[in-house]
């Protein structure tokens, strides 16, 4: 590997190979003993040994050369700050094969970090806990000192002892179990595969286990806590179904002899790829299947395809440095999307990845406080910022891109290869450009370097246009897109080679590659179509601007188009106007030709767009004019409303009831004053409360939040609440607190908001909290505001000290809902002012500027058409 001087890491002289770890975890008093013995290989001459290590009190360590004769170490100094220890022995260690024998003790936290207990609830109501792991991206070393470093990979064995009552799994299956005179079981487990410390892991707890076994001969088992395992079924079927096409795409058979998922009650993230023992987030594993949402189904089955993508994509290779964790998270994000197809190719997942995951990214990356995908990491802490948008959603969006150049079969061709030249080894970015050039021919690390290592993407400006001038050709520019639609000297220097698919209602010509600034592009014979669209298929993360002229036609054609090609129309339109490129009163235009629209990822594009008008103009804007959007909005949204109703219909396939869920959410936001439309909703929150399954979970959360806004609230707000503490489904009180935020009532928010805090919410759950008030309306992002800023000790200290990447979501919701200047100068001198300043700065510096681009826009509304009533009121005609 290259050498990258920035990198701080642990010295190279001595490497570890095995590791042979003893764990005694008590989940009653909350601590653990630990004992490793770590085979390693002394490669340089070297009087001392240095391991990562975070809150372990370390006793003994003694380094056992090849000839056996121990040496005591002869001083212990552990760096808090540095997260390692150093042991100095008395003389120089020789070169060649040893043991560093280590004991030490450790505290099962609560922080859902590192080795940490979950709490649950029994049968009869008795609270029990669980010991778990989240080791990624560096936890290992709360748990045993060791190189917690991505690029050292070792064997470990693990051994296990815990109550008799008690079970407990690891990374791979059970080699012997024997009963200690005390009663206690010490079990040991097969040896792992070589690979990194991040992805051991280990459960000791009360589990029920479904299990089935693969056409391979791989046992998947789906855990979870007592009571909860009639929930397994799906996902199981999906973890099966995954890692069977996985085992024949890859090209590479799944390596280990069993594969575990586990359902946990706290955890931070959604889910984590442990080999052979993934541990999810409850709602991202359990359902009854008889009354689960298309969109939690669906949610389900991509998480599991991808955290199974990461057992090779992760796990089998790995990235050698945190620089390129996109290898992990952007790959196996595209990788969840296209399994997912191959499993339901009804659901038309290609439609939602590009409303929602292209979406995330291309958002993100358009603030001048974005970053690239391959960003430089010097210490591995730095890593949590980079848990983004960009690592996971862009990083998927340019592999869809070089799948789209590539084609199917060469791949495939060139993953295989990848996999069998680096299988249970190290890579970087270069390695997987490297092996699909070798397939293809193509020139890949050319064109995909532009995308990987500058930040940003680019907009393709078009300059002529080919049906009215009939050559066959269009001429088309490039530069980089900004929300705000800034520009500063140096900012034209940015191109990117830019593989671009034209279509028109004749046909799409073959892919013409851009990589100048400016250039003329083969279109195919487009002379005589009504229309012609850049970006055919949305297959390139970027914008498209047009000239009035060919909008407007694209306007008056829009329902000609893919369902893929509507939607990315429509989200380009919004973005350029915000940025400036384009007259607002052009959006409107477009939007109006979405009447009659029945593609439920489309409405949910739609659903965006107006939602954002929404709020921008309810701030910036007279309220007339409000109430005239309203209006458009609605007469916009009612007759699609009116056609799928509230209720399920016998034939509804999972994506109407995705049309459902969004047009009752649409509803909520501009029919909840409709008399008709509350009293509805009214009614069914009523009788959800008496019975939590009256109510269908498509449509629950946006029933529940109209009814919230409506009067007799104060009565309704303590009574969710109890609903709440009643409900055991962790996808019922997320609904439940989208729709407590939404009271009107400013004291009962402020009683929410500190409700939140309470033992009655779970850490990881708090921050849905802040989001529903803060994203209700300006009224209760000022509330929220206030409420981070009066309360942040205790939000640090339930959340920062757990997960900086779930922290990271409160610096964002301090700025949800805020479109002016001073509010971003707020929410930045605030920040700024609190110690982990540092840690959170990337993310503190896009808020503020989401915030400002926001602002931008409400002063391009307010000085267009849009800043009139009559305007709104013509229009709805």
């Amino acid at each position: 590997m290259a050498s990258k001087s920035y990198r701080v890491r642990l010295p190279t002289d001595v490497v570890p190979e095995k590791y042979d770890l003893k764990l005694s975890p008590d989940n009653e008093k909350f601590t653990f003993d630990g004992e490793v013995k770590i085979t390693v290989d002394v490669v340089e001459a070297t009087d001392s040994i240095s391991l990562n290590t975070q809150q372990l009190i370390i006793s003994t360590a003694t380094f056992v050369p090849a000839d056996g004769a121990s040496l005591a170490s002869a001083e212990i100094t552990s760096s808090v700050n540095a997260m390692r220890t150093t042991f100095t022995f008395g003389e120089v260690l020789p070169v060649g094969k040893g043991v560093l024998e280590i004991k030490y003790k450790g505290i099962l936290n609560d922080d859902m970090a590192g080795f940490y207990r979950s709490q649950y609830t029994d049968a009869n109501g008795v609270k029990k806990h669980m010991a778990t792991t989240q080791f990624e991206a560096i936890s290992a070393r709360r748990c045993l000192p060791c190189w917690d470093e991505p690029g050292v990979k070792a064997v470990f064995v693990v051994t296990m002892v815990y109550s008799a009552h008690l079970m407990a799994i690891s990374n791979m299956p059970s080699e012997k179990v024997e009963t200690l005179p005390d009663g206690r079981k010490s079990e040991t487990f097969l040896p792992t595969p070589k690979m990194s410390a991040y992805l051991l892991a280990f459960c000791v707890g009360e589990f029920e286990i479904v299990s089935d076994t693969t056409k391979d001969g791989t046992v998947v088992r789906c855990m979870c806590c007592p009571g909860s395992i009639s929930k397994c079924s799906y996902a199981l079927r999906c973890a099966v179904r995954c890692l069977e096409f996985y085992n024949e795409f890859f090209g590479i058979p799944y390596p280990l002899p069993k594969l575990d998922m586990v359902a946990i009650p706290d955890f931070a993230a959604g889910a984590m790829e442990n080999w052979g023992l993934v541990t999810y987030r409850e709602v991202a594993l359990l359902c009854d299947e008889a009354t689960v949402s298309a969109t939690q189904k669906h949610r389900i089955c991509t998480v599991v395809t991808h955290e199974l993508a990461h057992q090779w994509f992760g796990n089998l290779v790995t990235m050698e440095w945190w620089d390129d964790l996109w290898l992990n998270e952007g790959f196996a994000n595209w990788m969840q999307t296209f399994a997912a197809d191959q499993l339901h190719p009804e659901w038309a997942v290609w439609e939602k990845y590009i409303e929602s995951d292209q979406q995330r990214g291309l958002s993100l990356d358009s603030l001048r406080s974005s970053h690239p995908i391959q960003v430089p990491i010097g210490k591995a802490e730095e890593v949590e910022e980079v848990f983004d948008a960009i690592s996971y959603s862009k990083g998927g969006s340019v592999v869809r891109m070089i799948y789209a150049v590539l084609g199917r079969e060469k791949f495939q061709e060139g993953l295989k290869l990848y996999f069998q030249r680096h299988k249970y080894g190290n890579t970087e970015t270069t390695d997987l450009w490297k092996a699909w050039s070798e397939v293809s021919g193509q020139p890949v690390d050319e064109m995909m370097g532009s995308w990987t290592s500058q930040m940003g993407f680019p907009y393709l400006k078009v300059l002529s246009d080919p049906v009215a001038d009939g050559s066959g050709e269009v001429e088309v520019e490039q530069a980089w897109f900004l929300s705000d639609g800034s520009k500063v000297e140096g900012d034209e220097t940015k191109t990117w080679m830019v593989p671009v698919l034209i279509s028109s209602d004749k046909g799409t010509a073959p892919i013409a590659f851009m990589n100048q600034k400016r250039q003329k592009l083969k279109c195919g014979d487009v002379a005589g179509a009504k229309w012609f669209k850049l970006n055919a298929g949305q297959h390139v993360p970027t914008r498209v601007l047009y000239p009035a002229a060919t909008i407007q036609n694209l306007a008056a054609n829009v329902k000609s188009l893919d369902a893929l090609d509507r939607m990315g129309l429509l989200s380009d339109t919004y973005a350029l106007c915000k940025a400036g490129a384009l007259e607002p009163v052009h959006l409107v235009e477009l939007l109006k030709g979405f009447r009659g629209e029945t593609n439920d990822k489309v409405w949910s594009v739609l659903s965006s767009c107006l939602g954002g008008l929404d709020k921008l103009i309810k701030q910036g804007l007279e309220p007339t004019t409000a109430t005239a959007f309203t209006s458009f909005a609605g007469k916009l949204v009612s007759p699609a409303f009116a056609a799928v109703g509230w209720d399920i219909r016998e034939g509804d396939d999972d994506n109407q009831k995705f049309l459902r869920s969004t047009l009752v959410g649409l509803a909520s936001s501009f029919s909840s004053s409709d008399p008709a439309v509350s009293a509805e909703a009214t009614k069914r929150c009523e009788a959800f409360i008496d019975n939590s399954e009256s109510l269908p979970a498509d449509i629950r959360g946006a029933v529940l939040k109209i009814a919230m806004k409506g009067s007799g609230h104060e009565e309704r707000y303590s009574r969710l609440i109890e609903a709440h503490n009643k409900a055991t489904d962790g996808v019922v009180r997320r609904d439940i607190y989208g729709a407590l935020g939404e009271v009107p009532s400013p004291e009962l928010r402020k009683k929410f908001l500190a409700w939140s805090l309470t033992d009655e919410v779970r850490t990881q759950d708090l921050i849905y909290c802040p989001a529903s008030t803060a994203h209700s309306d300006l009224a209760g992002a000022n509330i929220t505001f206030d409420w981070l800023t009066e309360n942040y000790d205790k939000i640090y200290s339930s959340i920062g000290e757990s997960s900086m990447m779930l922290f990271q979501n409160v610096v964002r919701i301090s700025g949800m809902g805020f479109v002016t200047e001073q509010r971003a100068n707020d929410v930045e001198e605030f920040w700024k002012s609190k110690p982990l300043y540092k840690q959170i700065e990337k993310s503190v510096s896009q808020t503020a500027e989401s915030i400002r681009s926001q602002a931008g826009f409400v002063t391009r509304i307010r000085n267009s058409e849009l800043a009139s009533a009559d305007f709104w009121t013509a229009a709805s005609a």
